[in-house]
């Protein structure tokens, strides 16, 4: 059904006047802004049908490039105003993976129906009574005393409808609260090594955070005013700020040397304390072991996850009771200041993304915030405004995570906008914004990335800068060692260039973010897995090493594709294939000829898989933490090579597997790279992980040069505590 060239539609109690750009329910107006007028004017036109995301976008934004998130904005604000159908389904059907439906039947009104319905609505409606017959005096008195009932009548009525129209009309036109503000932001430190996922956690007049002290993370804080930082005595030697009790005279803090195994997760969880501020004895709470513990209001409930489960507990560790279990991994937890809701984090299931979630303690019900918006957008909760009036979250968009905000109270005589507002739009990435306990300001971790490539000297024995120190990660070079292929930090695109860095060539473009380059034996290509656009699956892609438009190398198919490693003779190449969910990793191997996929029987569970050379073996992990293995490909079977490994890959004759250890999971003198001699079996370290932090597009990996020399992503972004200072209506 194709609804264009026509101007009045009905659908259910609505009417919608395309003209106007006016919605009406039973005859009152109801107030849209324009975008979601027009979003709902392009699916009622194409009633029954889908359309595409991206035609939808196109159509109502003609001349500006929009993220997703916000076409799911204002759908999410039309489900909530439309309500349900007679059926009690959405008027806006959201279909996986391509975009939406309008599922109401729409009628088309013609020109004559809206004439008559105008002169309708413009008719007065008229009652006869029968009288007994009378006489001309008394017909006259009736006719005079009619006529003054009838005309008191009229004016009452026509007054009361005055009234209500007009009651009606202030409720419709009633003023928008304007949308909150930044009106400064304030550097409050200049550390510029801040944890940039660290806990901000504020007493009123110190804001405590950590910081990275070369490999290690410290505890400090800074006066609400900004200035000097200084340190915080740790109880234990690896321990973690959590959270402060209301009345600021406790942390909560996790001890992360004292882990054990839950029943749900394959994790270990820490043993949870309350130390006195500033210091004093720690006190276990109870034998609790969990993650992102939280006060309540009050104090009297600690709040905490323990793997993909909420949970509630006493502060002396006793009464503690299950609220809820969550679809995926649940991280950063907030109360808010009622001590009636919970907001935090829950990772995709499909492992494409983030999504802000709410527990009810009242109904204990437990929902997705914004259950039309897509994940991909990763939020991030913040924090209540200390009246409630506002909460605050970040997500990502144009390349950096910004804040937005919700309010979260309605007015009786403004209207409120439904939908969250962005208020900061980069260049700095921010993270946990956490409202002041005035309420007049946000703290947040600013953060502005960078890196420098390094290679490491075995004769001076120390990092030097490679390629001109270019912020490059995921370097790969080709067989002849004369070109080189690296990802953008953080841009997340592909380039390619002379090893000295000249005859640069920039190979794709945003959104599309890049991941594992990895050059074809005779360098005309590279391949790569890549992400499309915000939220979609990785994909294997193919581009020619001059440029041209990335193609997929295999069928169109629902699985995740990751890391591209090619056979010997350029004509196949493997990687690493899951489910929606991650889950069901196994191997499959791509003719790039035919496009037919086979899979490598008693591949399962092998994951980021790489070929040797000579095609016999390929290198891969196994489970979280990975474990290293060695795949035979003619008698399809596996060994192991080391306990923990990630990043495997083989130097250029074939004769090593060079691993690293999990950069944020191994530190002393046995983390860094590794390499395993094939001829002997034995196992050797090659260098340790510096003092320096280390960076990343995808945690922290490494590469090597042709010649075998081990390059590293020095990470020299700036990450410092700064305040929002808000103008809040």
């Amino acid at each position: 059904m194709s609804n264009h060239g026509k101007e009045l539609y009905e659908f259910g109690p609505f009417r919608l006047d395309a003209g106007r750009c006016v919605l009406l329910r039973d005859n009152q107006l109801v107030p849209l802004q324009l975008k979601t007028f027009e979003t709902l004017l392009v699916l009622v036109r194409n009633s029954e049908n889908v359309v595409l995301k991206d035609d939808l976008m196109k159509t109502v934004w003609p001349d500006t490039f929009v993220e997703e998130s916000n076409l799911a904005q204002h759908i999410f604000v039309l489900r909530k105003t439309l309500g349900a159908t007679v059926g009690d389904h959405h008027y806006i059907v959201t279909i996986p993976g391509r975009g939406y439906r309008f599922s109401e039947k729409v009628r088309i009104i013609s020109q004559e129906e809206e004439e008559s319905l105008v002169l309708e609505s413009h008719t007065r409606t008229r009652v006869v009574i029968d009288e007994e017959e009378s006489s001309p005096e008394d017909d006259k008195a009736i006719t005079v005393q009619t006529a003054a009932r009838g005309t008191r009548r009229k004016v009452v009525v026509v007054a009361t409808m005055v009234v209500l129209a007009a009651a009606a009309g202030a409720v419709a036109f009633r003023p928008m609260v304007p949308p909150p503000k930044v009106i400064r932001i304030r550097q409050m430190t200049h550390v510029g090594a801040l944890v940039h996922n660290t806990n901000l956690v504020t007493d009123g007049s110190r804001i405590f955070f950590r910081v990275w002290q070369g490999n290690d993370r410290v505890i400090r804080y800074v006066s609400a005013d900004g200035g000097e930082v200084f340190p915080v005595e740790k109880a234990f030697p690896e321990m973690d700020l959590d959270d402060i009790s209301p009345r600021g005279s406790e942390f909560l803090v996790v001890n992360l040397e004292d882990r054990r195994g839950v029943s749900n997760s394959a994790d270990s969880y820490p043993s949870v304390w309350r130390v006195p501020v500033p210091a004093g004895s720690p006190r276990p709470v109870g034998d609790l072991h969990a993650t992102d513990t939280r006060w309540s209001p009050d104090g009297r409930t600690i709040a905490c996850f323990v793997g993909s489960e909420l949970y509630l507990v006493n502060p002396d560790g006793n009464n503690l009771r299950k609220l809820a279990t969550l679809p995926g991994e649940p991280f950063y937890l907030f109360w808010s200041p009622d001590g009636k809701r919970l907001r935090f984090s829950v990772a995709d299931t499909r492992g494409s993304g983030i999504a802000l979630w709410q527990a009810d303690l009242p109904s204990n019900t437990v929902q997705p915030v914004f259950p039309d918006w897509p994940s991909s957008g990763q939020g991030w909760p913040g924090g209540w405004t200390p009246d409630g009036q506002y909460f605050f979250y970040t997500a990502l968009g144009d390349g950096t995570r910004n804040v937005w905000a919700i309010r979260e109270k309605d007015e009786m005589l403004r209207r409120v906008n439904p939908q969250p507002v962005q208020i900061t739009a980069g260049p700095l990435t921010f993270h946990v914004p956490t409202p002041s306990k005035d309420g007049k300001s946000i703290f947040a971790v600013g953060e502005q990335l960078r890196g420098e490539l390094v290679r490491y000297d075995v004769a001076k024995q120390q990092f030097v800068p490679y390629a001109q120190g270019i912020s490059a990660d995921h370097v790969t070079f080709s067989r002849d060692g004369n070109w080189m292929a690296y990802v953008e930090f953080p841009e997340g695109v592909l380039v390619r260039s002379r090893v000295d860095g000249s005859e640069r060539q920039q190979l794709t473009f945003p959104p599309m973010r890049v991941f594992s380059p990895q050059w074809s034996p005779d360098g005309t290509h590279i391949a790569f897995h890549a992400s499309a656009h915000l939220g979609a699956h990785f994909k294997i892609y193919l581009v020619s090493r001059t440029g041209g438009v990335p193609v997929l190398v295999t069928p169109e198919s629902p699985d995740r594709q990751t890391n591209p490693s090619w056979a010997s003779d350029g004509g196949s190449i493997l990687f690493s294939s899951s489910d929606e969910t991650d889950s069901n990793r196994v191997l499959r191997s791509v003719e790039l000829k035919t496009q037919r996929v086979s899979l490598l029987p008693g591949s399962e569970s092998l994951y980021r898989a790489q070929l040797s050379p000579d095609g016999r073996y390929a290198v891969a992990l196994e489970n979280d933490p990975p474990r290293l293995r060695i795949y035979d490909m003619a008698a399809h079977d596996t060994r192991t090579l080391a306990e923990v490994g990630d990043y495997p890959r083989w130097s250029a004759d074939g004769q090593y597997v060079y691993f690293s250890t999990p950069y944020f999971r191994h530190h002393g003198k046995t983390a860094g790279v590794y390499r395993w001699k094939i001829s002997t079996n034995t196992t050797e370290a090659v260098i340790a992980y510096p003092d320096f932090l280390l960076g990343g597009i995808w945690g922290v990996g490494y590469g090597l040069t042709p010649e075998g020399a081990i390059l590293l992503l020095r990470d020299l972004s700036t990450r410092d505590l700064y305040a929002l200072d808000m103008e809040l209506p």
